[in-house]
């Protein structure tokens, strides 16, 4: 009797687990059938959602100089496409190549560059019997052809017209030299002048 009960205690969890079972029925231990859970969610979300892609950003700049810098270049930081889709996630990374094509500034010919002057007639006060205030002359100039930083120059003031030679000391800034004739005296000049562009 006693062997028939030991028998018994240690056949109960076998018998106690087949009840659990319905007959007919098939039984899936509890990992298991997590585990099928999770693959039909899967499959479910696979079916269902689409895969998000994030693109690192390209900057591209370009200076006063003309030189071009870019991102995305660098090893050390190169350019990264990520995709997540679901829990499948996946990384791609690349080398970013800009090519680009940048127009020369013209080192010489024809253009239309007007100025604004503040120049000096040196021959009035001194060959025409006027005070030294009738020398000073302002006006408008037109840069119409230009060499490198060197330009020829047509010059109409409130005291005399002209033509002549300027050179550029800064961007918007520099110096002119040139014939000019007087308005009222009809007298033939020198003008010496400081040029701003426009």
């Amino acid at each position: 009797m006693k062997r028939l009960l030991a028998i018994g205690l240690l056949l109960w969890p076998a018998l106690v687990k087949a009840e659990e079972c319905a007959q007919g029925s098939t039984c899936v231990p509890p990992d298991d059938l997590a585990a099928m859970v999770a693959v039909l969610k899967e499959k479910k979300c696979l079916q269902t959602e689409k895969p998000a892609f994030t693109l690192d950003p390209i900057t591209v700049i370009t200076d006063e100089k003309g030189r071009i810098f870019y991102t995305g270049a660098d090893p050390l930081h190169p350019y990264t496409l990520r995709m997540k889709w679901c829990s499948y996630t996946a990384e791609g990374t690349g080398h970013t190549q800009v090519i680009a094509a940048v127009k020369e500034p013209s080192t010489w010919g024809f253009r239309f560059r007007p100025k604004a002057y503040l120049g000096y007639l040196p021959a009035e006060p001194l060959f025409h019997d006027s005070s030294a205030r009738q020398g000073i002359d302002a006006g408008l100039m037109l840069d119409f052809f230009h060499v490198k930083f060197a330009n020829v120059n047509a010059a109409v003031g409130f005291r005399s017209t002209g033509l002549g030679f300027g050179v550029d000391v800064t961007q918007n800034f520099g110096v002119y030299a040139g014939y000019a004739l007087a308005w009222a005296s009809w007298n033939h000049n020198l003008n010496s002048a400081l040029w701003f562009a426009f």
